[in-house]
């Protein structure tokens, strides 16, 4: 059997599906529903909007790669109703790091592995991996009496590069006037992996005033979580092991609120503000990340090994708090300076974690010669790091109830830029291409290292990039 690991690494997850989000919007961005209910005025009710995009994703240094096909369906009704279908499918591949520090001697890493039957193979598609018998453990089936070992050599970033994963996702929408109130809308997701599975349902409602120039909107979303990762969950801050976990899923809840309200300031202005509280509860672990325990002086990573003789890098399982509450404040601007349409949007976060972030990010469409526009942006974000992040654990110090090496909750910067060429087939037609660049920047080189670890990049943060190409039409 080919030892295909259920190991999508959560920030690629994240970055796929914001992109996913702006994949069937990206020609036009609606901010309002005082604003035209069609990009055509021309157009009338009844009428139906038809989005398809593909992605393709790349991140450098041979890490991971994406593809992801979308579409979605949206029929606007006489009365001002809107049904929304969607479905989203991926495939992810690659290398992940996963949470060890670099070294400048060798590693081996060990996870879980499941013979089927009595034969056993490891490919090349596995990363290099060699299959290795573990001590038995009470209750362990004979069969599951097996690890994965892969080597990392030295001055490397640790990584598995025997990871694949699949998605599949489908959402259904209704809106329509209801009881006086402009707009009564409900949502419901669902999205599965080899190793998590999601189920989200929003509600919204919008209502205009001040003559059609104001909007109040408010919308709640509630998400159900559920984690199966490939060799049962470990205990936290518990040693990496290749023997399976007695725990098989944990699961998690998050429920979003956002306020909003929408102003037509003048004839060439439009201004949005966004406040939101979040909160969530339960399994909030990466359950294949790990952090490395280092010595205090050297700075190389202990090592460990086991009754069957196998020697393994010591490194313990990460462990985040079981809940989490997140507040943010967002402000968009859009102009039409015709034949230029800037967008300037701000965006303050904070969350229990102790994370605060900054955005911003300047989009502008620019008409062009005949039916053709351009559309360039740039995005700038900086966050702070998670009270508990940590690039490894000291051996002499006591074991922190809470630690992380994930680069997601660590300090950094990141920018983003691009541009997007469009073209307008018809009046109610277009097919676009988008391109994108983003790097994280972090502090790879703390003042507090030790030993060899000074002479290490211990940040893991990522280059990539994106392409995409997508088709909208709309038609009675």
């Amino acid at each position: 059997m080919q030892l295909n690991k259920s190991r999508r690494p959560g920030q690629l997850r994240d970055t796929l599906a914001t992109l996913s989000l702006g994949l069937v919007a990206a020609n036009t961005i609606h901010v309002a529903p005082a604003a035209a209910q069609s990009t055509d005025e021309n157009l009338s009710l009844p009428y139906s909007q038809l989005d398809a995009a593909y992605l393709s994703y790349q991140e450098a240094n041979g890490r991971v790669s994406a593809s992801e096909p979308t579409a979605s369906l949206a029929i606007h009704g006489q009365g001002g109703q809107v049904l929304t279908l969607g479905l989203t499918a991926d495939t992810v591949s690659g290398a992940t790091p996963n949470g060890a520090v670099p070294s400048d001697l060798a590693q081996n890493f060990v996870t879980p592995l499941k013979a089927s039957g009595s034969s056993v193979t490891v490919t090349t598609a596995s990363g290099g991996s060699t299959v290795i018998t573990l001590p038995p453990t009470p209750g362990q089936l004979a069969a599951a009496a097996l690890g994965r070992m892969y080597t990392v050599p030295g001055n490397n970033l640790p990584m598995d590069r025997a990871f694949y994963d699949e998605r599949k996702a489908g959402t259904i929408g209704w809106s329509q006037p209801l009881f006086g109130i402009d707009q009564v809308g409900a949502s419901f997701s669902y999205s599965t992996e080899r190793d998590y599975s999601s189920l989200t349902f929003s509600g919204r409602l919008a209502q205009d005033f001040n003559d059609h120039n104001s909007t109040l909107n408010l919308s709640v979303n509630f998400e159900d979580d559920t984690s199966t990762p490939y060799g049962g969950v470990p205990t936290p801050m518990t040693a990496m092991s290749g023997q399976w976990k007695n725990t098989s899923s944990k699961g998690r809840t998050q429920t979003d609120v956002v306020l909003g309200l929408t102003e037509v300031m003048s004839r060439r202005w439009l201004a949005q503000l966004n406040v939101s509280y979040g909160i969530s509860s339960g399994y909030q672990n990466d359950p294949y990340r790990i952090v490395s325990v280092v010595d205090p002086v050297t700075g190389e990573p202990l090592m460990q090994t086991d009754t069957a003789g196998n020697t393994q890098v010591y490194a313990l399982y990460e462990n985040r708090p079981g809940s989490r509450t997140r507040e943010s404040v967002y402000l968009d601007n859009k102009f039409d300076f015709d034949p230029v349409i800037p967008e300037l949007s701000l965006r303050y976060y904070h969350d229990s974690w102790g994370i605060s972030s900054q955005t911003a990010e300047l989009t502008t469409k620019i008409k062009l010669f005949g039916s053709f526009y351009l559309t360039p942006n740039v995005r700038w974000y900086h966050q702070s790091a998670a009270s508990f992040f940590h690039y490894y654990l000291l051996s002499d110090q006591a074991v922190p109830t809470y630690a992380s090496s994930d680069s997601r909750l660590g300090r950094f910067t990141s920018l983003t830029y691009g541009a997007q060429l469009g073209f307008n087939l018809t009046d109610h037609s277009e097919i676009y291409v988008r391109g994108e660049y983003a790097r994280q920047q972090g502090d790879g080189h703390p003042a507090y290292a030790v030993g060899q670890l000074r002479n290490q990049d211990l940040f893991a943060g990522i280059k990539a990039t994106w392409f995409m190409v997508g088709y909208s039409w709309q038609f009675h």
